[in-house]
């Protein structure tokens, strides 16, 4: 158990039929909602550490969601440790709590110098399907200038090694039942994607 802490596993690809996707998924899956994300990523500081990157990074995550044709916003601060295993299927520790007023996160980062080192915009048809490990999210996203992705995440309280291979193979299970070959997987973090189009090391 990780008193709190959730391990995100996820899987995510390139679609490039995203019609026919959306058809696919509503013969397994249910339509949940749309969302529009919008993300500010600090990088903050730490001790260098060698083979280590020196700071560690910070997610303000603003979502805003329509219901009953009103606009509900909710912001989230995320702490994430990544990594990604085999099949490029990432394995994340994930910290996350609501905050009411991003603002005053965005002032104490920029007056204690931290660096604002991405933006990213979001939108998400989200769907949800049954598994045996419990609930399967499927995002179908857009991210200007990326393109679009398939995301499919499972969460777990547990870190039995077993357990989570067999998630990953799930992962993979739900993958070929969307129609998406696995040589569409992205290892790369969509932040990696997009300074490398912004010429960022």
């Amino acid at each position: 158990m990780y008193n709190g802490r959730m391990l995100e596993i996820e899987i995510k690809a390139h679609v490039y039929d995203k019609e026919k996707l959306r058809n696919t998924l509503k013969t397994f899956a249910q339509y949940q909602q749309t969302v529009e994300r919008s993300d500010l990523y600090y990088h903050i500081p730490v001790k260098e550490i060698p083979g280590q990157k020196p700071y560690i990074t910070a997610r303000i995550r603003t979502e805003i969601k329509n219901i009953n044709g009103k606009d509900n916003k909710t912001v989230y601060v995320t702490y994430k440790k990544k990594e990604l295993s085999e099949n490029n299927i990432e394995v994340n520790i994930e910290k996350e709590t609501e905050i009411k007023d991003e603002n005053v996160l965005i002032s104490l980062f920029n007056d204690a110098g931290f660096l604002l080192a991405h933006k990213k915009a979001k939108h998400v048809e989200d769907y949800i399907t049954q598994t045996v490990f419990g609930n399967a999210t499927l995002e179908l996203c857009n991210i200007p200038p990326l393109g679009d992705f398939l995301e499919i995440e499972i969460l777990s309280e547990s870190d039995d090694p077993l357990k989570i291979q067999n998630i990953k193979e799930e992962l993979k299970k739900l993958l070929s039942r969307c129609e998406i070959p696995e040589s569409c997987i992205e290892p790369k973090y969509y932040t990696q994607m997009l300074s490398e189009l912004e010429g960022k090391n």
